[in-house]
């Protein structure tokens, strides 16, 4: 993107050694949306930030495997009876390389992490509303920056 884009309120280091990763934009169903509302307070508490209502897809052009030994230190596991949902869901802590390193999640039901029918989406949530802030269409290409163990 040839974007400038201003400085994120809620940026920070992984200070791990990292892994960036590309996603195209695509359009979801909303489903994230709906949990993301109802259960806002929970998320961010547990993510010690707002969260806004709503994630924004990335398609990947590999599968995304969130059990893979690599993120197992950094993945967040939030229990339904934590937060009173349905499913639990995984989370892991990323940055924005293209918006200052905002401060984002990665978000998915632990079922959807398991047997996804589109494994290499992946949805971000962030303190704000990613498409609006940004500008955002399908089709734009995002990098973020996972941690991931390095093996030392």
């Amino acid at each position: 993107m040839s974007h400038r884009f201003p400085r994120a309120p809620f940026s920070f280091s992984l200070g791990v050694m990292g892994e960036l990763l590309r996603g195209r934009v695509q359009s979801g169903k909303g489903d994230a949306a709906h949990w993301l509302r109802l259960f806002n307070a929970a998320y961010s508490r547990k993510l010690q930030m707002p969260v806004y209502p709503g994630s924004l897809n990335l398609a990947l052009d590999h599968h995304f495997d969130w059990f893979a030994p690599r993120y197992k230190a950094f993945t967040i596991w939030f229990d339904r009876e934590e937060y009173g949902g349905e499913r639990d869901i995984l989370l892991m802590p990323c940055e924005l390389v293209d918006f200052g390193r905002r401060k984002a999640f990665l978000w998915t039901p632990t079922t959807a992490a398991r047997n996804r029918t589109d494994p290499w989406v992946v949805e971000l949530v962030c303190d704000a509303g990613l498409r609006e802030t940004y500008g955002l269409v399908d089709g734009d290409v995002i990098v973020f920056e996972l941690p991931r163990d390095t093996g030392d």
